[in-house]
């Protein structure tokens, strides 16, 4: 007994040590009061979090902890903050203290499977999802969590999958958006398409001026080639918020895949403008004039990626295809100038294929392959062959 005494004492201590010792004496402090106090400061606490402001916060959750001391989204708060600041040892210690405090609930136990799947340590967070489950047999966080850990590992038990936890996440709770997000995009890995699109539209007709639903939906359209639809749907985002840069691309590649090729490059343009440092919007551009054989059009768009980032390997294999698919067999056999021309062609196309080789990084079989076309197609147009 002196024992679990010590153990909560010391937790106690981990809560409430930063706060000030001092108080007034006699202080009385009515019961709504209270409870005012503890919401004032749990609204700070979450400012505070969401800026990532982590001691700032810790501090308010403390605080509204001491106003009321069973307030559970507080403690939710406070593990938060101690994981954001990467302090793991006190936010194991916080929710095993939840775990033991409110054994009837199941947040402790979420927390603490959340916290053990975040540091891999899969079979500890399996356990406690299971834990959860057994306080509230409804309890969409352990569902969701769940789900997202059989993304990595398989069920230990036969009656759980990640379908069917994404499902019930999304049932004992409409509004975990999370979840419903999550489950759209598995659906879509395995195909079921209409069912995820089914699903998003759902979301996003229950909550039309939140732009995450649409964006998601939107994206659930262009993954299943229904470009129009696609479109509709990124310009409302576009109409709720218009500085997101991924519904420029979903527009350019939406007007792409409905072979619209001047409007998907206005949208890479207007990605161009919105992130002028990155090689995101000059690499879409380089392989959709690929796409439709501009070659040196996707040249001018790629040598723009590379002089921004030399080692690009995604930059580097689309200038070697593209130098590559330059060279026009036939053309070349025409005459010994058009021959010398091929000849330029592919050595600079190899030229990039080696440079991947060098970097040692993505694409190397890519490479290695594309070296050995080279050496075919010289044989093909060698004069000397005929």
């Amino acid at each position: 007994m002196k024992k679990i005494l010590f153990i909560f004492l010391a937790i106690f201590i981990l809560i409430f040590g930063c706060q000030a010792t001092t108080q007034t004496a006699n202080k009385t402090v009515q019961p709504n009061q209270q409870v005012s106090d503890a919401i004032k400061y749990f609204d700070f606490g979450k400012e505070y979090l969401k800026n990532k402001m982590y001691d700032s916060a810790i501090k308010n959750f403390q605080k509204s902890i001491e106003e009321s001391l069973d307030f559970i989204e507080a403690y939710n708060g406070l593990g938060k903050s101690f994981e954001g600041k990467m302090d793991y040892t006190r936010a194991e210690s916080l929710y095993t203290y939840m775990v033991t405090k409110f054994p009837s609930n199941p947040e402790g136990f979420v927390n603490m499977a959340n916290l053990y799947s975040k540091l891999k340590k899969y079979t500890e967070a399996e356990k406690y999802y299971f834990d959860a489950l057994k306080v509230d047999s409804t309890s969409s966080k352990a569902y969701y969590g769940l789900a997202q850990l059989y993304e990595t590992l398989p069920p230990s038990k036969k009656e759980f999958n990640k379908f069917s936890c994404y499902e019930k996440a999304c049932k004992f709770d409409p509004e975990n958006l999370a979840a419903a997000y999550a489950y759209a995009k598995a659906l879509i890995k395995v195909e079921q398409y209409q069912k995820a699109v089914d699903l998003l539209k759902k979301i996003s007709d229950n909550h039309p001026t939140y732009v995450e639903p649409l964006s998601n939906l939107a994206e659930a359209y262009l993954e299943t080639k229904q470009y129009q639809k696609a479109i509709e749907t990124y310009n409302k985002v576009n109409e709720l918020d218009s500085t997101i840069i991924n519904t420029y691309l979903g527009l350019a590649r939406s007007y792409q895949g409905l072979k619209d090729y001047s409007s998907a490059e206005k949208y890479y343009n207007k990605m161009i403008k919105l992130m002028p440092y990155s090689t995101v919007p000059y690499l879409y551009l380089g392989q959709m004039c690929l796409e439709i054989k501009e070659y040196d059009k996707a040249i001018n768009y790629l040598d723009k990626a590379l002089a921004k980032n030399p080692n690009d390997p995604n930059a580097l294999l689309l200038m070697a295809q593209a130098y590559f698919l330059k060279v026009d067999p036939v053309n070349a056999k025409k005459s010994d100038e058009n021959y010398q021309e091929a000849l330029k062609l592919l050595d600079k196309s190899a030229s990039y294929f080696n440079k991947i080789i060098e970097l040692k990084g993505k694409y190397l079989k890519e490479a290695q392959t594309g070296l050995e076309n080279i050496k075919k197609r010289k044989k093909e147009i060698d004069p000397t062959r005929w």
